[in-house]
């Protein structure tokens, strides 16, 4: 079972992967404005860039009348950033205009998004404001004068929280406020921070608790739990116990990232790599593989893509209770479906990206890439 999309979600991605007329994705020659948000690492890259009917006498009256993305990432990755250059291009926006572009605003476009996928739609607003940003210095536009900061800026400043996405507590911070994320979940599912090792997500808790008990707690409004309000607000009494405060570690025990760990007899958890060394094939059968994936029919391709999948990814997926399904094969690119426990876990995008993809891309081709639906 797929993730629940919208109609027009489905539509967008699909106008897009099809290279319909109309659709944005691509690259603009000598764009005005180029922004980038993302990394190929994290499993979501976006690269988004605008081209402006220049205004003779006045920058700010430039317009915004052609927009172009390349993503890496899912379904929804691809959809928000349809939605974005749509968005734009539709409204007639200048640059400026379109900083006031909101990650709720393309939600909404989209007629919605799955909770875990909303982080999608924060890429999409981060890439336009550098872009944005971009065109300021080519067109010397002074954003300070305007009274214009660049937010994400502080992304790669301050200490660090999620090592695996590279999120800053600054960062943390400012989108735990804009997005009103009140808990670890909401925070994974907006930003994917604390969604891989699940080390951070005490951390990542502390902050929420912090936030929101010196914003809305002070005034009544603020929906923590009772017992994480007390807490903060130092009001125990004498005679009730102050419980131990759990390590990081102990905290997140109850995070188990599908295909990373393993679990042992006395029911603790070990780290486990995605396939065993008895599951990694040698050099001689990889370059026997990749020469067949490479001679073959577009058909005999997708039945090896197939093989490969049933033979190794499939197993371990499902030895997690989990698994997916082929939707389809167009070129190296791969559509499935995760089913099972795979469906509605927070790690779903690195079990693709670093088990399902990695395999493909070893034993077949470097430039498969899987794409869920």
């Amino acid at each position: 079972m797929a993730w629940q999309y919208s109609e027009k979600t489905k539509q967008l991605f699909m106008d897009a992967v099809q290279g319909k007329s109309g659709a944005h994705v691509g690259e603009i020659e000598n764009p005005d404005g180029v922004g980038e948000h993302g990394s190929v690492a994290c499993g979501d890259a976006l690269k988004f860039m605008f081209r402006v009917q220049k205004d003779d006498s006045d920058p700010l009256k430039d317009k915004i009348v052609e927009a172009k993305f390349l993503t890496f990432g899912c379904t929804s990755a691809i959809a928000a950033s349809e939605a974005l250059c749509r968005i734009i291009e539709e409204k007639a926006l200048t640059p400026i205009e379109a900083l006031k572009i909101t990650n709720q605003d393309i939600v909404e476009y989209l007629e919605g998004l799955p909770t875990q996928k909303i982080h999608c739609s924060v890429m999409g607003a981060e890439a336009l404001e550098t872009a944005v940003f971009d065109w300021a210095a080519k067109r010397g536009v002074d954003m300070e004068a305007l009274g214009i900061r660049q937010l994400n800026n502080d992304e790669h400043e301050g200490r660090l929280i999620c090592s695996c996405f590279g999120i800053t507590e600054p960062y943390l911070r400012r989108k735990i406020k804009e997005l009103n994320l009140k808990t670890v979940d909401e925070v994974t599912g907006a930003i994917k921070a604390g969604g891989a090792c699940g080390t951070c997500r005490g951390e990542i808790q502390d902050v929420i608790n912090e936030i929101w008990s010196t914003a809305s707690c002070a005034t009544g409004t603020c929906d923590l739990p009772e017992e994480t309000k007390k807490a903060i607000e130092g009001v125990l009494t004498v005679d009730e116990p102050k419980k131990e405060e759990p390590s990081k570690r102990e905290r997140a025990s109850s995070f188990v990232p599908l295909a990373t760990v393993a679990q042992k007899a006395d029911g603790t958890y070990e780290n486990r790599p995605a396939l065993a060394p008895e599951e990694t094939p040698d050099a001689a059968l990889l370059a026997k593989s990749r020469a067949e994936y490479a001679d073959a029919s577009p058909y005999k391709r997708a039945k090896l893509i197939e093989k490969v999948l049933e033979e190794v990814a499939r197993p371990i997926m499902q030895r997690d209770g989990g698994d997916l399904e082929i939707v389809d094969v167009k070129d190296n690119l791969v559509y499935v479906s995760l089913v099972g426990a795979c469906e509605d876990c927070d790690s779903a995008t690195l079990t693709l990206e670093m088990l399902v993809e990695t395999v493909l891309q070893d034993r077949l081709d470097p430039n498969i890439k899987v794409v869920q639906i």
